[in-house]
């Protein structure tokens, strides 16, 4: 049995620092409260606990359109992104909506500890385990925050349970021989445990978690062998059978072993299947996925009607990518949090903060729905913004780390006690320029020594620093971060500055002869609603020079959004004045006779996250729409065409 290494446990209750944000993000996140979160049905979410599924079947004969066994997920999912969201904004209205649905949720356990959705005999069955490990990390949420020991209680209850029936010793069962995917569902058990472990000390919740890792999941064929794929080599495409949340969520179980055990037998196939994400398997607009798995290397598609991007992967590399970079304390991981953020989860998440998309290509049209079946993309899609908001400004042991530059403020305190206050002014990520204002509550104004680490953005080649309007020449570097340690008084002010050029980044891999435009780190698409007419998607081929590919795309602030957006005036049109010639008895361009000129006209880029949102039939409020709606027209596109300034 390992002892936990002395460090600070960054699972306590973290109402102790309060982060709120008003920029791009901090907006979204809270129309995320305000609309959704606060409107969520009770009994949408409560209902699997209180009826259950009858016995042998999936499906519940009162709610005939909801499929599957999986609806006890989502409960705990959204606990936990209400209950941080609640907990920051101070609202009370939101507060007391949790605490009935948490009372709801207790009166539905089971002498023997259960809490879930399937009848006796069908226990660890299909989706079981793994509803029930979503349960308790909403009972540890809210445990954090509330300081509310039934709710302790109660996860520890469903934890009993579990390893009642699964372990190591005569009459039990292995944990992967349940659940699907190889047993990876039922693995999200492992995340909650290690929890329950750090709060209650009972090792056999560790010495549980250890056993699944290192024993169960390398039993049989049909066990996920994650750890001996990803150390022989192999990449998460041939991890299992490739299934992308719920690998992800293993990962952060593996990772939360980690934490607690210090070995690093844990960490390093984590390293491994996330370098091998981010080298393979990622869009350039943060998410991952292909009809919800993880594909060959470098098949990236990007027409929607293939179901790419997953909501809840782009949740689950999130995650992971913020719970490694603030256990690991290295800014590339953050970096990659970053671009998903900008791009792909707020391209997902409608921009009344109402509904999600369940899938969202690159070349695409947007789907916003209020519910869709299944549910799991809505509640993970809230639950990531929330956990972007608890590590955008935090504490590590030596002071203060600003990792997210949306304008804001937060109040924080250091693992002494001392408390600090911070506040961001900035327009980012569409401006460079960040002003930090520090404000340590030292008694009688005496200046408090700490450090105030500032994450360098990965796509950042040159940034200027100033300390109260002193030019800072050569700030120290570390891991991806400024460092600057010094003494601090209140008022204190650090001004960055960052170079934010337009950037033309050609794929050479899966969408040969096309460019994406980034900016900072959004992404930019074309959209058909902003296009003058009869100019459609397929008229657009960008004319980039070789010495300057970005000359004549210009930035501009578009009034009605708030947002950057940036016109390109060098393109090519489609042939315009082209003479006709028969081919297969059809009429064609001839393309060697066709009149190709540059042309003067026009073309608006928006960023990814706002690309499709026009378009009225985005948005639906009705009931549950299928996760497979398909898609009818593309409105957006990410990878345009290029040609050389040679070409006239």
């Amino acid at each position: 049995m390992t002892v936990p290494p002395a460090q600070p446990d960054a699972l306590r209750r973290p109402a102790v620092d309060r982060i709120h944000l008003n920029g791009l993000f901090g907006k979204r996140f809270d129309l995320s409260r305000v609309n959704r979160l606060h409107h969520q049905e009770e009994e949408h979410l409560l209902w699997p606990f209180l009826k259950k599924y009858p016995e042998g079947k999936n499906t519940h004969p009162e709610y005939p359109t909801i499929r599957g066994d999986w609806q006890g997920e989502y409960l705990g999912t959204w606990l936990d992104a209400a209950l941080i969201a609640a907990w920051n904004a101070g609202d009370d209205t939101l507060k007391r909506k949790i605490d009935a649905m948490v009372e709801t949720l207790l009166s539905t356990r089971q002498p023997d500890g259960y809490i879930g959705d399937h009848v006796e005999a069908d226990r660890w069955k299909s989706w079981d385990v793994w509803n029930v490990a979503h349960t308790m990390l909403g009972l540890m949420s809210y445990y954090r925050h509330t300081g509310n020991k039934r709710a302790l209680e109660a996860a520890a209850g469903c934890a009993d349970r579990v390893l009642r029936d699964f372990g190591p010793g005569p009459g039990k069962r292995q944990l992967s021989s349940t659940g699907l995917h190889h047993g990876m569902t039922s693995s999200a058990i492992i995340e909650p445990l290690v929890w329950l472990y750090l709060e209650t000390g009972r090792t056999e919740y560790l010495d549980f978690c250890e056993y699944v890792i290192n024993t169960d999941w390398e039993a049989t064929v049909q066990s996920p062998r994650i750890v001996s794929t990803l150390m022989a080599g192999k990449g998460v495409a041939q991890t299992a059978n490739g299934k992308a949340i719920e690998m992800l969520i293993c990962f952060a179980c593996m990772l939360e072993v980690y934490r607690a055990t210090g070995n690093r037998r844990y960490l390093e196939p984590i390293l491994k299947a996330w370098e091998d994400i981010r080298q393979h398997q990622l869009y350039i607009t943060g998410s991952a996925s292909t009809g919800e798995g993880f594909q060959k290397d470098y098949l990236l598609r990007n027409d929607g009607h293939l179901f790419i991007g997953e909501t809840c992967v782009s949740m689950g590399w999130l995650y992971l990518s913020v719970n490694l970079g603030r256990l690991l304390g290295e800014a590339k991981f953050f970096d990659a949090a970053e671009i998903t953020l900008y791009n792909h989860l707020l391209g997902a998440q409608s921009p009344d903060g109402k509904g999600w998309a369940y899938y969202l290509g690159l070349r695409d049209q947007k789907r916003y729905r209020w519910h869709v079946d299944p549910e799991c993309c809505p509640t993970r899609g809230v639950r990531g913004l929330a956990h972007v908001l608890q590590h955008a400004i935090m504490t590590d042991g030596q002071g203060v780390v600003v990792n997210f530059y949306d304008a804001g403020e937060a109040d924080l305190r250091l693992d002494d006690g001392r408390t600090v206050g911070v506040a961001l002014a900035s327009e980012y990520p569409f401006d460079g320029a960040v002003k930090i204002t520090v404000r340590p509550a030292a008694a009688v104004n005496l200046e408090s020594k700490f450090s105030v680490r500032l994450r360098v953005p990965g796509w950042c080649e040159g940034i200027a620093v100033k300390v109260n309007g002193k030019r800072i020449a050569q700030p120290a570097r570390r891991k991806g971060y400024l460092v600057l340690d010094r003494a601090w008084s209140a008022g204190d002010t650090i001004e960055l500055a960052m170079d934010m050029p337009v950037r033309a980044v050609v794929d050479t891999v899966g969408n040969n002869d096309r460019v994406a435009v980034m900016r900072g780190p959004v992404v930019y698409a074309a959209d058909s609603s902003y296009l003058a007419r009869p100019t459609t998607l397929d008229d657009i081929v960008l004319l980039l020079d070789q010495g300057k590919p970005t000359r004549g795309i210009r930035v501009v602030r578009n009034g009605e959004t708030g947002t950057t957006h940036l016109i390109a005036t060098r393109l090519l049109a489609r042939p315009a004045a082209a003479k006709a010639a028969h081919i297969g008895g059809t009429r064609y361009a001839d393309l060697a006779r066709s009149d190709m000129r540059r042309k003067g006209a026009k073309v608006e880029l928006v960023p990814f996250f706002e690309a499709g949102n026009k378009e009225p039939g985005a948005y639906k409020d009705g009931w549950a729409w299928s996760n497979e709606e398909p898609m009818r027209q593309v409105t957006f596109q990410v990878w345009l065409p290029y040609a050389g300034s040679k070409v006239t």
